[in-house]
């Protein structure tokens, strides 16, 4: 080794080393430590013994050392140096010619040996010149070893730096090795956040090494794969670094940290390929219920697991649920636990994209990698090509609102992910695994569009029931400060059937939070709680406009009025909520918008509304795309520009044609007659809506906004009784109970009580109205039916056809 790189190790800064001696043979002890910290120097004194022939008498002198380098102390010119013994050494050297023994102390500081100086006497020229070439002599020797001792711990520390990198390169490449501890983890983690370039270096170089290696024993393949293996690795940080701060929030009228109020959802199997094309509102009846003791729970981090007794993988998953349920939180939640390292630690991507984005994508070509490349640049500036060698995951959230044909059967097949095509054809391949075959695939929709995916390409299905009666009061728990408040909360929803099925949905939990915390803050002595969905819509709408918009005059508790502005904005977000939801839409472009008369921009700064219950989402690129916070907002805003289209034009919405009467409660029954009409119920909380905007009381809260008419409230009542008795559905019969509910009518539901407490009640007897009023009191009811008596209840086919819903 040249003394060049000698004299660099030996400056190396920052390296630390302490020796001590331990006592020599018929000697004291002496230690000496060593540091490069300047901020602690540690002195090693050392008293050395010395007879001369012209010092009658001893004499001493003093030496300090600051150890920042190795400084030899040792005096006498015979002393052997020998390699591994410690560089200081008290010495006792005794002359025959001497007359007494001579004390000498040295002291030296951080930067050179001071010469010897005698106290007593001085030396001869000639003394001290030898004395200082043994001096020389010996500092040189100390030198060399203090450098020989900071090679060997450099040499140690690279090796173990060596060790623990290659056992990671070694378990990348070979996933079937041991993947070690959760501490070794955390500190490759550690080792990898390293961000200086001298770091990054030293890691690139022990990959060239292992790589080299490889080469040497021809295992060519073996080494492009640990190369590819480690830039994928390198591309894995950063993805995970920008997954963090993507999948780390969430919007509750504004954004939140995700694990500030995330509950857990109830995550269950469905079976496979089946579809449900009724309403979601319908589908939430029994969504509070306990789930069935042979359903199969699951956690958000083993969605990918195989089910217990079964060994077969899965590849391709459909998460089902209905809109504001919590399926895309529950890919957030996944994907943020994934990027953290705390679950999946098989998986080396994963890849979240929405149908939001990818819409935007069509009638353009890409190839898979492309693709990649595009919703992930940090894959293109890594050079990632081969995603076939790693664990891949795509994420597909929101089949639902796809606006690509997705044709399975007539797309041709596609394996190659260089070759160009469009994404309808890309993503139809990718679920049938004919590209990337070993990735998995999550699919999240709501349920009427789930049929878009063959059930031969589905390995599993689940779905997310949201909230249950406990983790919706939970969430409550969460949201209010106060205890009282939490617990007032809690037991008014859970008197109310309608407020206590819509709290199955996180969203709609967030709306009533919001409007309570604002109730408790304003209400006055006396004032009731909002009761109906409608009410507490209404209310939410107040709160947002007066929080948000600052120019609504009064404040909650009395009626405000509307300040042109936000009124305008409302009603034109109510055209768009309603065409939109004519046309089965949630999302929406800056086209529709336009088509609506908004300018976004415009709308933005003078209308808090906008911002509150209306997203703006921004795609690559910038490209826009717009959604209400929840489905059933935009029903309520489409249920308020209908009323109000009405009364101002006398236009009925649906046929677009002036209505031949006058009278305003034809409308109504026109609503009514119109959501029975739509076979899968899609107008069903629409129409709750309506009804309960018929109201006075209702329209008293929307003064200025919703133009007050009296209703001629008998007829629609009338009307609603009517299609009840007849040929309806039970969930039909149910929902216009439930609008019943809203317009605080309880006649049918009181009759069919007296007959069940007075025991008059006989299945002969009754009608299909009885039975739907049955069906609704029984599934209204707190408690769960263990048993249920037939003969108690119906004698016929029919009854019991309508009694289906609670056996369910």
């Amino acid at each position: 080794m040249s003394n060049k790189v000698i004299n660099e190790l030996c400056l190396c800064p920052g390296l630390q080393c302490t020796m001590n001696e331990e006592r020599g043979e018929g000697g004291p002890t002496s230690e000496t430590t060593l540091s490069g910290d300047h901020g602690h120097q540690s002195k090693a004194k050392r008293r050395v013994q010395q007879e001369t022939p012209e010092s009658p008498g001893p004499s001493g002198v003093s030496m300090e050392m600051d150890c920042s380098m190795a400084r030899p102390v040792g005096l006498n010119e015979g002393q052997p140096f020998v390699e591994g013994q410690p560089f200081t050494k008290k010495v006792k050297q005794e002359s025959a010619d001497s007359s007494g023994p001579s004390c000498v102390s040295l002291n030296t500081d951080d930067s050179r040996i001071h010469p010897l100086q005698c106290k007593e006497e001085a030396h001869s020229p000639g003394e001290e010149r030898q004395h200082q070439e043994r001096s020389k002599v010996t500092s040189a020797q100390s030198l060399l070893q203090h450098q020989t001792e900071l090679i060997k711990r450099a040499e140690e520390d690279a090796q173990t730096f060596l060790d623990k990198r290659l056992k990671k390169l070694w378990r990348v490449l070979f996933p079937d090795l041991p993947q070690g501890s959760e501490s070794q983890r955390e500190e490759e983690e550690e080792m990898d956040g390293k961000k200086n370039d001298q770091w990054r270096r030293a890691l690139k170089g022990v990959v060239d090494i292992a790589k080299l290696c490889l080469m040497e024993m021809n295992q060519e393949e073996l080494a492009d794969k640990l190369w590819n293996e480690t830039v994928a690795v390198e591309c894995q940080g950063k993805i995970k670094s920008h997954l963090k701060k993507v999948s780390g929030c969430v919007f509750e009228g504004q954004s939140t940290g995700l694990n500030d109020f995330y509950i857990e959802p109830c995550i269950t199997e469905r079976g496979s390929g089946e579809v449900n094309m009724e309403h979601e509102v319908r589908m939430m009846e029994t969504a509070s219920r306990k789930p069935g003791k042979e359903e199969t729970i699951f956690k958000c981090e083993d969605i990918f697991k195989p089910l217990p007794g079964k060994d077969q993988p899965i590849r391709t998953i459909m998460t089902t649920g209905v809109a504001g349920i919590g399926k895309t939180v529950l890919t957030h939640k996944f994907t943020l636990d994934w990027s953290e390292g705390k679950t999946n630690h098989d998986i080396h991507f994963t890849f979240p994209i929405t149908f939001r984005e990818l819409n935007l994508l069509k009638g353009k070509e890409f190839s898979l990698l492309e693709l990649l490349h595009y919703f992930f640049i940090e894959t293109k500036e890594a050079g990632v090509c081969r995603f076939d060698q790693f664990q891949v995951v795509f994420i597909l959230d929101g089949l639902d609102e796809c606006r690509l044909p997705l044709d399975f059967q007539n797309n041709p097949t596609l394996t190659d992910v260089t070759e160009s095509a469009s994404v309808d054809v890309l993503l139809t391949n990718l679920i049938r695994g004919n590209l990337l075959p070993s990735a998995r695939i999550w699919l999240t929709t709501r349920p009427a569009a789930a049929n878009q995916i063959p059930a031969e390409c589905v390995d599993m299905v689940t779905e997310v029931r949201g909230f249950n009666n406990l983790q919706m009061k939970e969430y409550f728990r969460k949201r209010f400060r106060e205890d009282t408040e939490a617990s007032t909360t809690i037991s008014h929803i859970m008197t109310s059937r309608s407020l206590r099925i819509m709290c199955n949905i996180p969203v709609c939990c967030w709306i009533m939070a919001t409007v309570l915390k604002h109730w408790f803050k304003t209400s006055k002595i006396g004032e009731e709680m909002p009761k109906t969905l409608t009410q507490m819509y209404i209310q939410f709408l107040r709160v947002q406009f007066i929080q948000g918009d600052r120019k609504c005059i009064g404040r909650a508790g009395t009626n405000p009025q509307w300040s042109p502005e936000g009124g305008k904005i409302i009603v034109s977000l109510g055209k768009l909520a309603f065409n939109q939801l004519e046309k089965g839409n949630l999302i929406f472009y800056e086209t529709d918008l336009v088509e609506c008369g908004i300018d976004v921009q415009a709308a933005s700064v003078y209308s808090g509304v906008f911002n509150q219950i209306f997203k703006e989402e921004c795609g690559l690129y910038q490209d826009k795309v717009f959604c209400f916070v929840h489905l059933s907002i935009q029903e309520f805003l489409a249920a308020l520009y209908f009323l109000i289209s009405f009364i101002d034009t006398g236009v009925n919405e649906f046929s677009k044609e002036q209505s031949p009467s006058k009278e305003d409660h034809t409308i109504y029954q026109r609503a009514v007659d119109e959501a029975l009409e739509r076979e899968k119920g899609h107008l069903d909380l629409f129409l709750r809506f309506v009804i309960g905007l018929s109201l006075g009381d209702n329209q008293h809260l929307l003064q200025g906004l919703l133009p007050k008419k009296r209703s001629q409230q008998h007829y629609i009542v009338s009307h609603i009784k009517e299609k009840i008795s007849g040929e309806l559905s039970p969930q039909r019969s149910i929902n216009l109970f439930l609008c019943l509910k809203e317009m605080n009518d309880n006649s049918l539901v009181n009759d069919i009580q007296r007959k069940l407490k007075s025991g008059s009640l006989s299945g002969e007897q009754l009608s299909p109205a009885d039975c739907s009023a049955l069906v609704f009191i029984l599934m209204s009811s707190k408690k769960e039916v263990e048993v249920f008596d037939l003969k108690k209840y119906c004698a016929t086919e029919k009854g019991l056809l309508r009694l289906m819903p609670v056996l369910k």
